[in-house]
């Protein structure tokens, strides 16, 4: 019987985390209990804010907690735009919105990561450990938001 392999160590404040929200009180929340979890937080209420966030700071995003339904862009548009830009970005979508609307959103792959509103601390946490555990994908891997390039 073998051992299995030990999980690489985690450093207090080492994991950085983009919360995009439209909505305060769920940013704000998120803020907080990511923070005090131990994640480095970066928050924005607009698809616009969130690509500022990400190309003014000195630091990787490791994973993007991306509302579905936003004004202005959709959270699986910006999602696009991230993946493109900084392809090792992991992402969890959240919403409150019910299954259709997800699929009108573009999420028709049920392999993406998703968090229902409204959540737990625990629901919250629970989704964030699982979304970091998962390796990034690679330039060459199809992700389930990023569209094929036309032939």
């Amino acid at each position: 019987m073998t051992d299995p392999l030990p999980q690489p160590l985690t450093i207090p404040g080492s994991q950085t985390i983009l919360v995009v929200d439209d909505v305060g009180v769920v940013r704000r929340i998120a803020f907080r209990v990511l923070s005090e979890a131990g994640y480095r937080v970066f928050d924005a209420e607009s698809a616009a804010e969130a690509l500022e966030v990400l190309t003014t700071i000195k630091r990787p995003i490791d994973l993007a907690i991306v509302d579905v339904v936003m004004p202005e862009m959709s959270g699986v548009d910006l999602t696009r735009i991230i993946l493109d830009r900084w392809p090792n970005t992991r992402v969890l979508y959240m919403s409150a919105y019910q299954a259709e609307v997800m699929v009108r959103e573009g999420l028709q792959n049920p392999g993406v990561m998703f968090l229902a509103k409204p959540f737990t601390r625990d629901e919250l946490l629970s989704k964030v450990r699982a979304a970091l555990q998962q390796a990034p994908k690679r330039n060459d891997e199809e992700h389930p938001t990023r569209r094929k390039p036309k032939q």
